[in-house]
């Protein structure tokens, strides 16, 4: 997935979004991971998580769309 190159302005929100997803994201498994007595470590989740975006886009990608839109 190639990102599309934006002015400085739009750039740098995309930056703050991708930021929050991935503290969001860190923070859920840190807790799913947690409960069960295991330990997620930053650096090792940082390196990796893009595949786990990808992965979770890939999946969401292939699901079919509702027939009727939720009220």
């Amino acid at each position: 997935m190639k990102l599309k190159p934006l002015s400085a302005e739009t750039d740098e929100l995309r930056k703050i979004i991708i930021s929050s997803n991935l503290t969001s994201c860190y923070i859920m498994l840190e807790e799913l991971l947690a409960s069960k007595g295991e330990r997620l470590f930053f650096d090792k989740f940082r390196a990796r998580w893009i595949d786990i975006f990808k992965n979770v886009y890939d999946h969401v990608d292939r699901m079919k769309p509702r027939k009727d839109p939720r009220e």
